[in-house]
């Protein structure tokens, strides 16, 4: 059941990276209408619910911008989609360059170069979808999609391995 999950998800994510921007403005939307409904209960409860608070008007605004963020997300996802590539490639910028910051305060601590690396490579990231901008906002919302798919595949898979084999101890060990 878990390989069968597995296979699936990986099937999916190979799909996705066929369909890259379909996958990236889809997901962006169903991003949309999740944010409108968790700000429509967020909003009904607090009408109902939050009557002693002090901070009610606060829930309830929070609600609302939910509400008015997923409509308009929903109403032009293409828009929505392009909008929130650069804030990705923007993000990543800003995280590579605090991680080589973080790395350089820490040179004491083993590996640091590594997470130089990580920065820099966040940064690189970071500046193709910025650089590429507005046609990155084709292909990398759906992209990192694709990828988060095909790497829960394989960790369903090999899941699915570890248990088949430790149901069954008298396995003998593969060598090469």
């Amino acid at each position: 059941m878990v390989a069968g999950l597995g296979i699936i998800f990986t099937t999916l994510g190979f799909a996705g990276l066929l369909l890259l921007p379909l996958i990236s403005i889809t997901s962006v939307a169903v991003f949309g209408a999740f944010m409108a409904v968790a700000g429509a209960l967020q909003a009904w409860q607090g009408f109902t619910k939050t009557k002693n608070w002090k901070s009610r008007r606060l829930h309830i605004l929070m609600g609302l911008v939910y509400v008015i963020g997923g409509m308009v997300t929903l109403e032009n996802p293409v828009l929505a989609t392009t909008v929130f590539t650069i804030i990705l490639g923007v993000a990543l910028i800003t995280v590579g360059t605090i991680r080589i910051a973080v790395a350089f305060q820490n040179k004491d601590v083993n590996r640091w170069a590594l997470m130089t690396l990580s920065g820099f490579l966040t940064i690189l990231l970071g500046l193709i979808i910025v650089l590429q901008w507005p046609w990155s906002s084709l292909w990398a919302v759906g992209l990192f999609v694709s990828i988060d798919l095909m790497i829960s595949g394989a960790s369903f898979i090999a899941i699915a391995l570890t248990a088949k084999t430790s149901k069954n101890p008298s396995a003998e060990p593969v060598t090469g």
